[in-house]
Protein backbone atom coordinates (compact mmCIF):
# COMPACT_ATOMS: atom_id res chain seq x y z
CA UNK A 1 0.00 0.00 0.00
CA UNK A 2 1.24 3.31 -1.31
CA UNK A 3 1.77 6.07 1.59
CA UNK A 4 0.21 9.48 0.61
CA UNK A 5 2.73 12.41 0.98
CA UNK A 6 1.67 15.16 2.90
CA UNK A 7 2.50 17.47 -0.04
CA UNK A 8 0.56 15.19 -2.05
CA UNK A 9 -2.35 15.16 0.04
CA UNK A 10 -1.77 19.43 0.18
CA UNK A 11 -2.18 19.75 -3.87
CA UNK A 12 -5.00 17.73 -3.88
CA UNK A 13 -7.13 19.41 -1.13
CA UNK A 14 -5.93 22.85 -2.63
CA UNK A 15 -7.21 21.34 -6.01
CA UNK A 16 -10.43 20.75 -5.02
CA UNK A 17 -11.23 23.40 -2.67
CA UNK A 18 -10.08 25.08 -5.76
CA UNK A 19 -13.25 23.25 -7.92
CA UNK A 20 -15.62 24.22 -5.19
CA UNK A 21 -15.10 27.32 -5.06
CA UNK A 22 -15.66 28.41 -8.74
CA UNK A 23 -18.56 26.11 -8.68
CA UNK A 24 -20.13 28.34 -5.72
CA UNK A 25 -19.51 31.45 -8.08
CA UNK A 26 -21.27 30.01 -11.04
CA UNK A 27 -23.98 32.38 -11.64
CA UNK A 28 -27.29 30.49 -12.73
CA UNK A 29 -28.29 31.23 -16.63
CA UNK A 30 -31.92 31.86 -16.98
CA UNK A 31 -32.26 31.86 -20.31
CA UNK A 32 -35.44 30.42 -21.15
CA UNK A 33 -39.30 30.94 -21.22
CA UNK A 34 -40.60 31.45 -17.36
CA UNK A 35 -44.87 31.27 -16.53
CA UNK A 36 -46.13 32.81 -12.95
CA UNK A 37 -47.67 29.60 -10.86
CA UNK A 38 -50.52 32.04 -9.17
CA UNK A 39 -51.19 29.46 -6.34
CA UNK A 40 -48.07 30.11 -4.89
CA UNK A 41 -47.31 33.73 -6.01
CA UNK A 42 -48.17 36.18 -3.33
CA UNK A 43 -49.25 39.87 -3.76
CA UNK A 44 -50.34 42.69 -1.97
CA UNK A 45 -53.96 43.16 -4.16
CA UNK A 46 -55.14 39.96 -6.66
CA UNK A 47 -51.92 40.56 -8.65
CA UNK A 48 -52.03 39.63 -12.78
CA UNK A 49 -54.05 36.72 -13.74
CA UNK A 50 -50.90 35.97 -16.05
CA UNK A 51 -46.94 36.79 -16.43
CA UNK A 52 -44.62 35.01 -18.77
CA UNK A 53 -41.06 36.16 -18.78
CA UNK A 54 -38.95 35.40 -21.96
CA UNK A 55 -35.13 35.46 -20.81
CA UNK A 56 -32.15 35.51 -22.83
CA UNK A 57 -28.77 35.33 -21.20
CA UNK A 58 -25.28 35.91 -22.90
CA UNK A 59 -22.39 35.98 -20.23
CA UNK A 60 -23.76 39.26 -18.22
CA UNK A 61 -26.24 40.95 -21.02
CA UNK A 62 -30.18 40.25 -20.71
CA UNK A 63 -32.60 40.68 -23.09
CA UNK A 64 -36.05 40.02 -21.23
CA UNK A 65 -39.65 39.94 -23.20
CA UNK A 66 -42.07 40.66 -20.27
CA UNK A 67 -45.87 40.13 -20.65
CA UNK A 68 -48.08 41.29 -17.70
CA UNK A 69 -52.02 40.31 -18.16
CA UNK A 70 -54.43 42.33 -15.84
CA UNK A 71 -57.92 43.18 -15.95
CA UNK A 72 -57.07 46.33 -17.90
CA UNK A 73 -55.87 44.33 -20.60
CA UNK A 74 -51.93 42.57 -21.57
CA UNK A 75 -48.84 45.00 -20.86
CA UNK A 76 -45.67 44.29 -22.94
CA UNK A 77 -41.86 45.41 -22.24
CA UNK A 78 -38.74 44.16 -23.95
CA UNK A 79 -35.99 45.24 -22.02
CA UNK A 80 -32.25 44.82 -22.27
CA UNK A 81 -29.63 45.67 -19.64
CA UNK A 82 -26.41 44.24 -18.00
CA UNK A 83 -25.32 42.51 -14.35
CA UNK A 84 -22.14 44.92 -14.01
CA UNK A 85 -24.52 47.39 -12.02
CA UNK A 86 -24.63 50.23 -15.15
CA UNK A 87 -27.99 51.95 -15.84
CA UNK A 88 -29.13 51.35 -19.49
CA UNK A 89 -32.42 53.25 -20.30
CA UNK A 90 -35.77 51.45 -21.95
CA UNK A 91 -38.97 52.20 -23.43
CA UNK A 92 -41.35 50.59 -20.83
CA UNK A 93 -44.62 51.63 -23.40
CA UNK A 94 -45.20 55.56 -22.63
CA UNK A 95 -42.64 55.33 -20.10
CA UNK A 96 -38.52 55.63 -20.27
CA UNK A 97 -37.00 53.89 -17.47
CA UNK A 98 -33.26 53.30 -16.08
CA UNK A 99 -32.42 49.97 -15.61
CA UNK A 100 -29.34 48.76 -13.24
CA UNK A 101 -28.99 45.02 -12.65
CA UNK A 102 -26.10 43.23 -10.36
CA UNK A 103 -25.21 39.65 -9.23
CA UNK A 104 -25.40 39.23 -5.25
CA UNK A 105 -23.74 35.91 -5.23
CA UNK A 106 -26.72 33.34 -7.24
CA UNK A 107 -29.28 36.23 -6.98
CA UNK A 108 -29.99 38.46 -9.96
CA UNK A 109 -30.93 42.21 -8.53
CA UNK A 110 -32.64 43.65 -10.77
CA UNK A 111 -33.96 47.73 -9.97
CA UNK A 112 -35.82 49.77 -12.63
CA UNK A 113 -36.94 53.11 -12.06
CA UNK A 114 -39.91 54.89 -13.61
CA UNK A 115 -41.09 58.56 -13.39
CA UNK A 116 -42.27 57.98 -9.62
CA UNK A 117 -42.37 54.25 -9.76
CA UNK A 118 -39.15 52.15 -8.53
CA UNK A 119 -39.18 48.38 -8.78
CA UNK A 120 -36.56 46.24 -7.25
CA UNK A 121 -36.71 42.83 -8.79
CA UNK A 122 -34.52 40.05 -6.50
CA UNK A 123 -34.37 36.95 -8.80
CA UNK A 124 -33.27 33.38 -7.65
CA UNK A 125 -33.60 30.05 -9.24
CA UNK A 126 -34.04 26.85 -7.93
CA UNK A 127 -31.39 24.14 -7.99
CA UNK A 128 -33.11 21.93 -10.09
CA UNK A 129 -33.19 25.39 -13.00
CA UNK A 130 -37.51 24.59 -12.79
CA UNK A 131 -38.51 27.53 -10.65
CA UNK A 132 -37.63 30.95 -10.40
CA UNK A 133 -38.70 32.75 -7.59
CA UNK A 134 -38.72 37.05 -7.61
CA UNK A 135 -39.06 38.44 -4.55
CA UNK A 136 -40.64 42.03 -5.88
CA UNK A 137 -40.65 45.24 -3.94
CA UNK A 138 -42.31 47.90 -5.47
CA UNK A 139 -43.07 52.04 -4.12
CA UNK A 140 -45.38 53.95 -6.34
CA UNK A 141 -45.30 57.11 -4.77
CA UNK A 142 -45.80 56.67 -1.27
CA UNK A 143 -46.97 53.41 -1.35
CA UNK A 144 -44.66 50.90 -0.98
CA UNK A 145 -45.78 47.11 -1.96
CA UNK A 146 -43.37 43.64 -1.42
CA UNK A 147 -44.80 40.95 -3.27
CA UNK A 148 -43.48 37.67 -4.35
CA UNK A 149 -43.74 35.97 -8.13
CA UNK A 150 -42.84 32.46 -8.56
CA UNK A 151 -42.51 31.61 -12.30
CA UNK A 152 -41.97 28.01 -13.63
CA UNK A 153 -39.95 27.10 -16.30
CA UNK A 154 -41.30 25.99 -19.73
Amino acid sequence: MKKISVRSAAIALTFCLCTFIVAAQTKPNLTGTWKMNSSKSKFVNNGPSEITIKFDQKDSSFTESLTITENNGEHKADLKYTADGKETTNQIEDHLAQITAKWEGETLVIEMKSEQNLFVRKITISSDGKTMTMAVHRTKGENVFDETVVLEKQ
